[in-house]
């Protein structure tokens, strides 16, 4: 009896694999770049940076190699002109400030060895806002990092989509 319902589990969850796998479903985060373009070097970002490191994760999924120097390169991933801002979008009656707004860009071309251009410079960038309390000053210095953190994921994100559709 057990063996038979285990068996039944098994195809079932092969079942469910075959048909997201048919409608084209993948895991957040899962690109699928051209194995042409590796080995490839990330310039313009360190690698300890969140930028870098979940650009690194990410090119990794798609199983290109990410190479420490341009000389061992096929082709760079240029990072340029990141820009990182916060400002005032409200503030409460007694003038303090109720909600800022964050700004996260970053330009990214894609060159081969030669330096020639295989996706031309681009812009991405992405906005978030976040409530201000004054008693709260520490939790909310917290939750800014936390949002920021989650921004450059999310450009990282945007540069691997921008890629995919671009190769």
């Amino acid at each position: 009896m057990i063996g038979i319902q285990s068996r039944h589990l098994a195809l079932l969850i092969i079942a469910v694999s075959l048909l997201l796998q048919g409608c084209g479903f993948q895991l957040r985060g899962s690109t699928n770049l051209p194995s042409t373009i590796g080995p490839l070097y990330i310039q313009g970002v360190g690698e300890y940076e969140i930028l870098g490191r979940e650009l690194s994760q990410m090119i990794a999924f798609s199983d290109i190699e990410v190479v420490k120097n341009a000389q061992a390169a096929t082709s760079v991933l240029n990072i340029t002109k990141r820009a990182s801002d916060r400002r005032v979008i409200s503030v409460d009656g007694n003038g303090n400030v109720a909600e800022y707004e964050l700004h996260e860009a970053a330009n990214f071309s894609l060159t081969d060895r030669q330096g020639k251009a295989l996706v031309k410079d681009q812009q991405v960038s992405i906005t978030g806002t976040y409530l201000n309390s004054e008693t709260e000053v520490l939790g909310k210095q917290r939750e800014e990092g936390e949002l920021r953190k989650e921004m450059q994921r999310d450009l990282a994100a945007q540069i691997m989509r921008r890629l995919q559709a671009q190769l």
